[in-house]
């Protein structure tokens, strides 16, 4: 599995889509890959900060 095709599917999967990926593949993929490893951890972050920026919203703030 490429860098390219782990990230479409985590994104996909990160977004609440079926991803075409076999999710074995892409966990075994991100136990070898760093960079990939390192672009989901920046993911989460990203998704959390979005989230936070909607609630923040929705109160007012």
């Amino acid at each position: 599995m490429s860098c390219v095709e782990c990230r479409t599917a985590l994104s996909a999967e990160l977004d609440g889509e079926a991803a075409d990926a076999v999710p074995e593949e892409v966990r075994r993929h991100l136990r070898d890959c760093a960079a990939c490893g390192s672009w989901l951890a920046a993911a989460h972050r990203l998704q959390r900060l979005l989230r936070s920026a909607r609630l923040a919203a929705d109160r007012g703030e």
